[in-house]
């Protein structure tokens, strides 16, 4: 068998180191496969990478175009907040001159215009305020700071309607009969507690977008629909800051407010589309990409009047994200080739190692023989140590039965005599069959078959065996619980491994040591519960070196000793799931003790006959 398993041994061992295939052809190597598929990793997580970046990049850049949009719509409401506010702060200002309200009650327009006329130029240069009108309750037009000449029409907007009916301020923004936006506050005029008739302010919607694209940096454009003005009498008007310089017409919709001057031709071109289709989107121009959208635009009466078309140019963010994601890409492969390069020194020297090692093992195979008759010779030494070591424990009592039939013979004449010794020949005969049973109860160590058990009674057996065998006088202290411990185990393999723990106790302590065992609960650092069994004596302890090696198979400080008995507990514990530990005690002597699970799971059983 040795032969076989030598021959065998070689022929794999050809197969590994041989650099052809049966049919002649050679192997691949080993290290051009790795490196062929590490290129192929690396190649993939850059691309991956470039993927992941590039995703990731249109989708902020979606999400950032869409807070955009939303942050146009509130910036540009509190925009317009603030320029009413501020109206309202300069009618109250208007309202507490005598002056211009006995003015206003003379219908005088020249001391009007006179009063009125240089705060209106100021609110135009430093404010953008673009109307200044004096109304009557009857809505009658008196007097327009900003177009004098014409008076006495009435005007038919609602904040005008709104503020003459309720007496209170209004505004928001209207389209005016020229076919301009414009933010409207209207204000009652107020005098002796009476209203005497409306103060109006206003102003264009451009610089308000223009301002608010300065600020988001983004463009935008004011589309009304062509049935809400007559573009003949918006082609007569003036032209006011941010309109377009000439009409254009997208369909049926009018440009008349913008963000900036002039209109590109790449955002003219999209705004057909976009008025068509106002969802939020990225658009690649010969200019480059732009994200657009729409917002309503809805007059302060609410009515939806046009579209606020919103268009960022990420021409530069695209131009920075694409130099950013060239150079990761570069520092990526550098560091890819760097990896490469260093896992292929390393593969070098793996695969001269590992051919030196075949080699080397190719050497050793000439001594394959050798080897196996040595490992024979070995198990022959072991069996036959053991076999010395039955023979030693069966030939004493052996011995003492042959010389007690030889004095039962010489005493056939004294009855009682013979009686004595066939008894102690008794006994010797049942000592070789209890030897016998524990070596075969020793080679079936690994069945096991666990069962409800009371952790008492198996430690009560194991006590009352220990002290039947023993064959000197120790003194064992004994410490249980009072009431029933429960656990599932073998109570077979627990009271050996009990029994083990007692002898070597007892051998530990000396003639006239004395040993403890005690049962109390226990719980693990995991939460695992259970029962600990602890076996203490006085003798001189356990060294470093011994506790090292203590539970290690065939080690024995004992020449008698077999090195079995704690190796057999260990694998007796770890059957049932549990841990077994030595220590030195504080005042002296040794302590071993056992741990067991109150529940064992399913433990695979071994074969019968089958050794730890």
């Amino acid at each position: 068998m040795a032969e076989v398993a030598a021959n065998r041994s070689n022929e794999k061992l050809e197969m590994a180191v041989t650099p052809e295939r049966k049919d002649g052809t050679p192997h691949p190597p080993v290290r051009r496969h790795i490196l062929a598929r590490l290129a192929g990793l690396i190649a993939f997580v850059v691309v991956a990478f470039v993927m992941t970046a590039w995703i990731i990049e249109r989708r902020t850049r979606d999400d950032d175009f869409s807070a955009s949009v939303r942050s146009v719509e509130t910036l540009l409401a509190q925009k317009i907040d603030t320029a009413t506010g501020l109206m309202r702060a300069t009618v109250a200002a208007l309202g507490t001159s005598d002056e211009i309200t006995h003015a206003f009650l003379a219908r005088d327009r020249e001391m009007l215009l006179t009063l009125a006329g240089p705060l209106f130029e100021t609110l135009h240069r430093d404010h953008r305020i673009t109307h200044l009108y004096f109304t009557g309750l009857d809505r009658v037009n008196f007097l327009r700071l900003h177009e004098p000449e014409s008076h006495g029409d009435v005007i038919d907007r609602f904040t005008t309607k709104t503020a003459a009916e309720t007496g209170a301020p209004s505004a928001g923004i209207e389209l005016g009969p020229l076919g301009t936006l414009t933010l409207r506050s209207v204000t009652p005029l107020r005098h002796d507690e009476q209203t005497i008739g409306l103060i109006e302010l206003g102003e264009e919607i451009g610089p308000l977008l223009a301002d608010t694209s300065l600020s988001l940096g983004v463009h935008l454009y004011a589309l009304i629909r062509r049935d809400t003005t007559d573009p003949t009498i918006w082609r007569q008007g003036r032209r006011m800051p941010g309109q377009p310089v000439r009409l254009l017409e997208y369909g049926d919709h009018l440009l008349v407010s913008q963000s900036r001057p002039g209109t590109s031709a790449a955002e003219r071109a999209l705004l057909p589309e976009l008025l068509r289709d106002g969802s939020i989107r990225t658009v690649q121009t010969a200019g480059g990409p732009l994200s657009v959208a729409t917002a309503p635009l809805r007059d302060a009466a609410g009515r939806d009047v046009g579209v606020l078309a919103i268009l960022a140019d990420r021409s530069r963010a695209r131009s920075t994200f694409t130099n950013w994601m060239i150079l990761a890409t570069l520092a990526s492969l550098a560091a890819g080739a760097g990896v490469f390069y260093s896992f292929s020194r390393a593969l070098s020297g793996v695969e001269a190692a590992y051919r030196r090692q075949h080699e080397l093992e190719h050497r050793l195979l000439t001594l394959s023989d050798e080897h196996q008759r040595i490992v024979q010779l070995e198990k022959l030494s072991a069996m036959g140590t053991l076999v010395g070591e039955i023979a030693h424990q069966l030939n004493n009592p052996l011995v003492g039965v042959v010389n007690m039939a030889q004095l039962a013979e010489r005493s056939v004449d004294k009855p009682d005599r013979v009686r004595e010794l066939l008894g102690e020949i008794r006994k010797a005969g049942q000592n070789c069959s209890a030897f016998v049973k524990r070596m075969l109860a020793f080679t079936k160590i690994s069945c096991f078959d666990s069962r409800p058990s009371d952790l008492r009674n198996v430690a009560d057996e194991a006590l009352a065996l220990f002290n039947q065998s023993i064959g000197r006088k120790v003194s064992v202290e004994r410490a249980m619980p009072s009431g029933q411990a429960m656990a599932m185990v073998d109570p077979n393999l627990l009271g050996h491994a009990i029994f083990n723990l007692l002898t070597n106790a007892a051998q530990a302590t000396g003639e006239r040591g004395n040993v403890r065992i005690s049962l109390a609960p226990a719980a693990l650092g995991d939460g695992r519960r259970g029962w600990r069994f602890t076996v203490e004596d006085d003798g001189p302890g356990i060294s470093d070196d011994v506790m090292r090696r203590l539970f290690t198979p065939f080690f024995t400080t004992r020449k008698e000793g077999t090195g079995l008995g704690l190796a057999v507990v260990q694998h007796i514990v770890l059957l049932h799931e549990g841990e077994v530990t030595a220590a030195n005690r504080p005042q002296g002597g040794a302590s071993l003790a056992l741990w067991l699970p109150e529940a064992v799971s399913a433990a695979p059983r071994a074969p019968e006959g089958t050794p730890p």
